[in-house]
């Protein structure tokens, strides 16, 4: 095969090829892997997707762990944000029918660790577990 005017051998051009898409994934499969927690705002607290019952759930992640978590405010009239004050991890408000991520690495020390909607943690507050 020629390639501006010079010869090159096509095993040359396959390598070359691999590399590059050898390259390009690396990123991917050396990122830690996480869970993903859907949490839905609504009637002024936090419930699991799927689980419309449980209010302020206990979420619970092992040590070390990499969580994202998934906020959607289905609150219509009211701004929330989903926090982790102990990991200074914070969404911005979310406004109705927003949603958000946050990602973050659970503690490495097993404990109980509080999440709040900031503007309304007198009444939105849960607990995550590390175990």
């Amino acid at each position: 095969m020629s390639i501006l005017g010079r010869k090159v051998p096509l095993r040359a051009i396959g390598g070359m090829a691999l590399a590059m898409i050898l390259a390009a994934l690396i990123p991917a499969l050396s990122s830690t892997p996480h869970r993903e927690i859907t949490l839905v705002v609504k009637g002024m607290a936090f419930y699991l997707e799927g689980d419309p019952v449980t209010a302020n759930p206990t979420i619970e992640v092992k040590a070390g762990e990499r969580v994202r978590v998934i906020v959607r405010n289905e609150d219509r009239g009211l701004t929330h944000n989903f926090a982790v004050p102990v990991l200074g991890a914070e969404l911005t408000l979310l406004r109705w029918n927003e949603s958000d991520d946050l990602i973050f690495e659970a503690p490495d020390k097993p404990g109980a660790y509080e999440y709040v909607c900031m503007p309304h943690q007198l009444m939105m507050r849960g607990t995550i577990l590390v175990y």
